[in-house]
């Protein structure tokens, strides 16, 4: 890189996710000050101030790179032609903006490609947390600036979510058993039963429905969750484009409630409630509305992410109901966040790498006592 071109990219480059925010504890830290220039230097390109971004529906096509750095998990991914190629995930709590460039460039080196060869970058938008949520999200806004390509942030949860799905079928064609806290005979709802997840994937209205609940540990028993649904088993891939297109085969992905910090213990006895037959939110995708996704209540729920945490009320939930209830301890993986991505990307939608905020759900410690003071 030319000295013009990496004195543009010090003046120039995406704000660090408003770095006005701190992390949990109100501690004041920031992203790792070194982190544009980093990424800038690893494109190896002209950096051209003010330059367009691509056409976002043409992103599909050639490589993604994924990026979450939201949990303790430091998760990438390479995806190619919109199918999952690689990915590389460590445990490098609170020390994501140390290790997150070498990752990237091993990930990069290990497929042989460069920075140059990328198409679209796809990033978790969070919840989780603050100075993790803008890590990923600084490097995703300098790749598509610096390169010149399209980002899509998603939300961190549904990620979570779709992956921890993902993972419950192969344990179960595999014949591992989960954190079952209940069993019980299927829904009369369900011709013939549930079925179990097979090579050969099952929708449509035979096709079990399933509630995910992902969890992100909040603290003071709060939890960074959400609610999504899904019949049938087929292949994340085919569910996440399925969800965004035409095809009616009663599989569709859906978020039901949207992503939020919530009370664990006041969240599961509201989806006791749900569940035994009241009413959800009228946003929710249980309701028939036009092009609003319509489903049938669970034959099954699975709690994925961090799970540990909250097996309490976990438990309670099972007590409460007549269907499975099991859980999953997962950790975020990003493929899931580039296969969301590359949906977005395929209508035409991108994000702004300039005025793009992450999702922090909540204020920081820090700033809840400011407010109290003024």
């Amino acid at each position: 890189m030319n000295s013009r071109s990496l004195k543009i990219g010090q003046e120039n480059a995406p704000a660090a996710s408003l770095d006005k925010h701190s992390d949990e504890g109100g501690g004041g830290s920031r992203v790792e000050p070194g982190l544009h220039e980093a990424a800038a230097a690893l494109s190896n390109q002209p950096i051209i101030e003010g330059s367009p971004q691509t056409a976002a529906g043409s992103a599909v096509s050639g490589y993604c790179l994924a990026i979450d750095t939201s949990t303790s998990s430091l998760a990438l991914a390479l995806l190619e032609d919109g199918v999952p190629l690689d990915e590389k995930s460590s445990q490098v709590d609170r020390n994501h903006s140390i290790y997150i460039m070498p990752h990237v460039q091993e990930l990069l080196a290990a497929n042989g490609l460069r920075p140059r060869d990328l198409r679209s970058v796809a990033v978790g938008q969070g919840p989780g947390s603050y100075t993790g949520v803008r890590i990923a999200v600084t490097l995703a806004k300098t790749f598509s600036w610096s390169l010149n390509i399209p980002m899509a942030a998603v939300s961190s949860l549904e990620a979570l979510a779709l992956g921890g799905r993902t993972a419950a079928l192969e344990q179960q064609r595999e014949g591992d058993s989960l954190s079952v806290t209940n069993r019980t005979a299927p829904s009369p709802e369900i011709p013939g039963g549930r079925k179990q997840a097979g090579d050969t994937p099952v929708h449509g209205a035979a096709a079990p429905v399933r509630w995910f609940i992902p969890l992100m540990n909040a603290r003071r028993g709060q939890a960074f969750t959400g609610l999504y649904a899904a019949a049938g088993d087929e292949p994340a891939a085919l569910l996440a484009a399925d969800a965004a297109g035409d095809n009616e085969n009663g599989s569709r992905w859906s978020c039901l409630i949207p992503d939020g910090i919530r009370l664990m213990t006041a969240y599961t006895a509201q989806l006791s409630e749900w569940v035994s037959g009241g009413s959800l939110p009228p946003d929710a995708g249980l309701q028939t509305d036009g092009d609003q996704v319509t489903f049938r209540r669970p034959d099954e729920i699975l709690f994925v992410g961090e799970t540990d945490m909250f097996e309490d009320a976990i438990a309670q939930l099972s007590a409460n109901l007549a269907i499975p209830v099991r859980s999953l301890s997962y950790d975020l993986k990003a493929t899931e966040v580039g296969l969301l991505a590359l949906v977005r990307l395929a209508r035409g939608e991108s994000d702004n790498n300039f005025t793009f905020v992450p999702n922090y759900t909540q204020l920081t410690e820090a700033e809840v006592k400011l407010m109290a003071k003024s």
